[in-house]
């Protein structure tokens, strides 16, 4: 069995269709094609449904699919052992929101270099909505999202927890002392927040349209270090993960405001495609960020 076939029908599944795939591999249509029909031949099975110039995987297909990808990392593990290559290599992208790159992808990206030198990533920040689609779309391999729990057939979960949300202060802010807040208590002081459709942003409005309140920022920034940094030394108020903040109110610099009838928690979670082959590099980090991910629930 021709193992660069195998490969062909991986990326056909991936990029869900001929044309998309063959434009990824660098071949023709036709050749795809060609590639795909000799792979059904060969296994006396039908891969493909084909309905109105969609396809999806068929039962055979899919016990296919599962293992081409074994066959394939079992190659690789075997040049590697024959070649004495002890490092994993590769090229991953990832899509995330601004708040999780600060997070991951700082100190604890460092240490993963440290073991994985020859891995290479290419991060892409984005809103929940635009990191589902390149997933669809197989433009990325992996995506960190922050937001409410996401379930979906297509995405399998690698890792998740859940991440309190807190209104946060400057330590001599006017309301720092105050033993309970409600809502209409605080939407009419200055606040700096994050674009208005992110994660967090997007739960709190629709908690305040609720109530018919409304929060008009005096600043709008992506930044969550920014933010805090500019909480910190002004009066205006900011909506944060309490992992953005931690630093800050241990270090006297914020304090968490007791706003009784807002509630919000979202959800870090690690999503792949089920479709997606995971190379020893995916496989690598997705193990690596399981364990920070896990860690950071205890």
């Amino acid at each position: 069995m021709d193992l660069h076939v195998l490969k062909t029908f991986i990326a056909v599944c991936e990029y869900s269709g001929f044309s998309a795939a063959a434009e990824k591999l660098g071949y023709t249509q036709s050749t795809v094609s060609s590639q795909i029909k000799q792979l059904e031949k060969e296994l006396k099975v039908t891969l493909f449904d084909r309905f109105y110039h969609k396809i999806s995987l068929t039962e055979d297909g899919r016990t296919v699919l599962k293992y081409a990808r074994e066959m394939l990392t079992s190659q690789e593990k075997m040049l590697t052992d024959l070649h004495h290559q002890e490092e994993i290599s590769g090229e991953l992208r990832l899509a995330m929101s601004s708040s999780l790159c600060t997070r991951y992808f700082g100190r604890d990206f460092v240490e993963f270099r440290k073991k994985y030198p020859h891995i290479r990533l290419k991060i892409i920040e984005a809103g929940t909505a635009q990191m589902s689609n390149m997933l669809r779309k197989n433009e990325v391999d992996l995506v960190f999202t922050l937001d409410t729990h996401i379930y979906d057939s297509e995405f399998m979960i690698c890792a998740e927890c859940e991440e309190k949300v807190h209104f946060v202060a400057a330590s001599g802010h006017h309301l720092a002392a105050e033993p309970e807040l409600k809502l209409s208590d605080i939407v009419s002081e200055p606040f700096i927040m994050t674009e208005k459709d992110m994660s967090y942003r997007r739960i709190l409005d629709e908690q305040l349209a609720a109530r018919s309140l409304e929060i008009i920022p005096v600043l709008e920034i992506g930044n969550p270090v920014q933010i805090c940094s500019v909480a910190a030394s002004s009066d205006m108020i900011a909506f944060l993960p309490d992992f953005m903040t931690t630093a800050y109110t241990q270090a006297g610099k914020l304090v968490y405001l007791p706003v009784q009838d807002c509630r919000v928690s979202v959800w870090t979670q690690l999503l792949i495609h089920k479709n997606k082959w995971r190379s020893p590099a995916l496989q690598a980090l997705i193990a690596y960020y399981r364990q920070l991910i896990s860690v950071s629930t205890t």
